[in-house]
């Protein structure tokens, strides 16, 4: 594969990312509008995802031609739903345990990779479902730069995974993804140093939002459903199609890095701000990750295994 074509994949995906973020994060007046900046991040991974895949393998079909293509499809219900998702957000702990069943039923029920049983849809969509929770409560109480950097080196990470997996089309959807996540974190950056005020009672708060900075903005219910539904989806799709040598601990450690985001919003730690307690933050993210590649690289942990033992064509590596 060209770097033109590698650079397309991704670039074009950033690019609409950088088109649905940066106005809804930092022109007042859009951000003032209900649901638009708790679901511009998750809208633009969806679409991210949908476009990086057309990008290697064109329009998918409906019923999907081969299974590993219920993602783009999956993805278009995400760019569907995040809106909703974004505008019910603050409508306390029975709007959140009823999105994250639903999320998880759904595409735990959708997502019939080759290999995966009925164990292993229920698994996936209780991952979803407990990630919903987890993220959805971190974006009430953490602003985007914590939240955003943070998902861009897990989907960083599951880039190197689908790498050493040998699924190349997985490998650019995953960096498309991490890639768009860094435009949120740069957006959300200039917005916590340098964007304008936004009236609180007009900036679409939660009542749990009140005492922070009208200047900072969270990534919403919307960008939570979206990154606790496609990180497990990435994570689970890869292992199911691995042919290299990363085992299921691997894939589980960095799908499972974003639910570390909890630990700082716990009791007597969400208070604790600064430059120092934001480095620990994402770092409480990356332990799981640095241990996932470290364990990949070094050949320490399980013999190498798939998913699958009946797997669809798909895109791997070129090995010559």
């Amino acid at each position: 594969m060209s770097f033109g074509q590698i650079l397309f994949t991704i670039g074009m995906p950033m690019l609409i990312g950088a088109i649905l973020i940066v106005p809804a994060w930092l022109v007042p007046r859009i951000r003032a509008l209900s649901g638009i900046a708790g679901s511009a991040l998750g809208v633009a991974l969806g679409m991210a995802l949908v476009v990086a895949f057309m990008a290697e393998a064109g329009v998918p079909s409906l019923p999907p031609a081969q299974k590993w293509h219920m993602l783009p499809i999956l993805a278009c219900g995400i760019v569907i739903l995040c809106p909703v998702v974004a505008i019910v957000d603050g409508s306390g702990e029975v709007g959140r345990w009823l999105i994250s069943i639903a999320s998880g039923g759904i595409i735990g029920w959708l997502a019939v990779f080759p290999g995966l049983d009925l164990l292993g849809q229920i698994l996936l969509g209780v991952w979803v479902g407990v990630s919903f929770m987890v993220i959805s409560w971190v974006s009430h109480r953490r602003r985007g730069v914590t939240v955003t950097l943070s998902i861009t080196l897990v989907f960083a990470a599951l880039s190197i995974l689908c790498m050493q997996a040998h699924f190349i089309t997985l490998t650019l959807i995953a960096g498309a993804l991490s890639a768009t996540s860094g435009i949120g974190f740069v957006t959300a950056f200039i917005s916590e140093r340098w964007g304008p005020e936004v009236p609180v009672a007009f900036a679409g708060f939660s009542t749990d939002d009140r005492e922070l900075p009208t200047r900072s903005l969270a990534i919403g219910w919307g960008g939570a459903f979206a990154v606790a539904s496609l990180v497990p989806l990435v994570a689970f799709c890869g292992w199911a199609y691995n042919v290299g040598d990363v085992n299921w601990v691997h894939w589980g450690l960095v799908a499972g890095a974003p639910l570390m985001l909890g630990i700082g919003e716990l009791p007597g730690l969400h208070h604790r701000d600064g430059f120092w307690w934001f480095l620990v933050r994402v770092g409480l993210v990356a332990i799981p990750i640095v241990l996932s590649l470290v364990l990949l690289f070094s050949g320490a942990g399980l013999d190498s295994d798939s998913g699958s033992t009946d797997q669809d064509h798909m895109y791997y590596m070129n090995q010559g």
